[in-house]
């Protein structure tokens, strides 16, 4: 994955320079959004990798999948197919939104819950993290019922861990260190 963003960095930071200039950053952030989700299927895959597929027919196939496309961002993925980095396009698209918002100072906080948390509940952790961090927050919500009980924050860089499993195992490994 670090390899991923490595390649995905530079890319990203053009489509996001570009955008802002161009004040279309909503446009380009959902025409990186559908290319995201359109590329994660292996036939599309499978047709721009095709050597019978050119990359203007490349070009043209994933423009039919967006809505509305200005000729920056037409140049941009041209440049992208031609570079051999549209897979990549996820990353881009991640780091593409990771740079939205950190221009308007909100983070968003990965939340793992063994079950689904109340609006309240919410809204409590919110304001706990807004406090902590400095920054508005946006809750992602995941249930992993792996983690029995308890919860695992991860903001930035950060991770918050106070569920049950890692407290179990935790404890497993000082017990089978002591040995």
């Amino acid at each position: 994955m670090t390899e991923n963003i490595t390649y995905s960095r530079p890319y990203a930071e053009a489509a996001y320079k570009i955008a802002i200039e161009g004040q279309s950053t909503n446009k380009w952030k959902s025409n990186l959004l559908v290319l995201s989700k359109v590329l994660k299927d292996g036939k599309v895959k499978a047709i721009i990798a095709s050597p019978k597929v050119t990359n203007k027919e490349a070009l043209e196939f994933l423009l039919e999948f967006l809505p509305s496309c200005d000729k920056l961002f037409k140049n941009f993925l041209n440049i992208m197919i031609e570079n051999k980095k549209i897979y990549f396009i996820d990353q881009i698209s991640y780091l593409f939104n990771e740079m939205l918002l950190n221009e308007e100072n909100i983070t968003v906080a990965e939340i793992e819950t063994a079950y689904e948390l109340g609006s309240k509940q919410k809204e409590q952790l919110s304001n706990m993290l807004e406090a902590q961090f400095k920054k508005q927050i946006k809750i992602k919500e995941e249930i992993n019922t792996n983690l029995l009980a308890g919860i695992k924050i991860k903001v930035d860089n950060q991770v918050i861990d106070y569920s049950i499993k890692s407290k179990i195992d935790s404890m497993r490994e000082k017990l089978t260190t002591r040995r």
